[in-house]
């Protein structure tokens, strides 16, 4: 033992892991991305065989390109809305965590499975600190998507195990797999909800319907791998919906968006119910999605120019919400969700989410496989 060997003080090291986006918006840039994040057996869980035929004939040599053109409409000619709102959100939790930790017992970082900075960048920089006697004693990973699946999740998993592996050192880890019943999550979410309904009416706007829209998943995951994120965006869009103001439960409804190849997805689907909703009369519609935390592809374009356009021809209007992104409020309470996680008592952590109740899920619609 060195004598001049200094026990570590206590302190958690909080990563806060998301996807990460392409390079650029070239077709380049979109091919190493795509075939990074398609080659995950998390994301593409069919015969890898099969799949590997499939992903370098058909999808890697065109989808790219395509892939590309989407990309440049959110590209703000450096980076990405995800890059950017992830940085700047874990700058703001890290602030106000100053003013509520202020002994330092818990720090955060930021990563990304699919962009620099990535987990191992990070885990690099907590070595180092070892090495100076500020080391962190425990590691704590929140994956920033709310709602808990195999793709995501387990994905991020993956990626972690995969680089403790090739480790020496590892600390004390936690792993938190969902975060979508918290107060700050829902509490946050409905207060930008709210705030978009009232904006709209000094507009002169009266919204018809909320449609409360959940990144896609194949069917067959939640029917037959018991997957739970169904039941994760169930309890989530009934967290949001029982608590807005404006506008009553049944004037919203759940589906889900971003389909890829034939496969049967989760029901229903966005752009059908959108469609749908403004035959019947629904002219004005809002929507959110509150499978993310931070805009994204799938949100900035996908809803908000997409849909948007498509609205249009169907004789409609769809006014996206944004995302919490950056949002003060989000991020303070954030800040002392982490600290609760980190150095909360069970009570606290009780407390820092909302509880479901049998009668909850009454009206939960059960997935059933269409197609044979």
């Amino acid at each position: 033992m060195h004598t001049n060997y200094i026990p570590p003080k206590r302190k958690t090291k909080v990563v806060f892991v998301q996807l990460g986006s392409p390079e650029a918006p070239t077709p380049k840039a979109l091919r190493k991305y795509l075939r990074n994040f398609l080659g995950d057996p998390r994301v593409i869980d069919i015969n890898p065989w099969v799949w590997k035929i499939i992903l370098n004939g058909l999808v890697l040599p065109f989808r790219p390109a395509k892939s590309a053109k989407l990309y440049e409409r959110i590209w703000d000619g450096k980076s990405f809305p995800l890059i950017t709102n992830t940085e700047n959100f874990t700058n703001s939790v890290r602030e106000e965590l100053k003013k509520i930790d202020p002994e330092g017992y818990v720090e955060v970082n930021h990563a990304f499975l699919l962009s620099p900075p990535y987990v191992n960048e990070v885990y690099d920089s907590w070595e180092e600190d070892l090495k100076n006697n500020v080391g962190a004693t425990k590691l704590m990973v929140i994956p920033m998507f709310p709602q808990y699946s195999e793709s995501t999740i387990a994905s991020g998993v993956d990626a972690l195990a995969k680089e403790l592996s090739k480790r020496v050192k590892i600390p004390t880890f936690e792993v938190i797999t969902n975060f979508h019943r918290t107060h700050a999550f829902i509490d946050n979410s409905v207060t930008q909800l709210d705030e978009k309904v009232e904006e709209l009416k000094k507009d002169g706007i009266e919204i018809d319907k909320l449609v409360i829209s959940f990144h896609g998943m194949q069917k067959r995951r939640v029917v037959f791998k018991g997957d739970d994120y169904y039941r994760h965006c169930y309890e989530t869009y009934r967290l949001i919906v029982d608590r807005l103001k404006h506008l009553k439960p049944e004037q919203t409804v759940m589906t889900f968006q971003s389909r890829f190849g034939s496969e049967e997805w989760i029901t229903p689907y966005t752009e059908d119910t959108v469609e749908k909703l403004i035959e019947e009369g629904n002219k004005e519609l809002m929507v959110y999605s509150p499978s993310f935390v931070a805009d994204c592809l799938e949100t900035t374009d996908e809803l908000g120019h997409e849909l948007a356009e498509d609205a249009k021809e169907w004789g409609g209007n769809v006014y996206p919400v944004e995302c919490l992104n950056t949002n003060e409020q989000w991020c303070k309470d954030f800040a002392k969700y982490v600290l609760a996680q980190a150095e909360g008592s069970a009570q606290d952590k009780e407390d820092i989410e909302y509880q479901m109740k049998t009668e909850d899920y009454e009206h939960m619609p059960e997935l059933v496989m269409n197609q044979s």
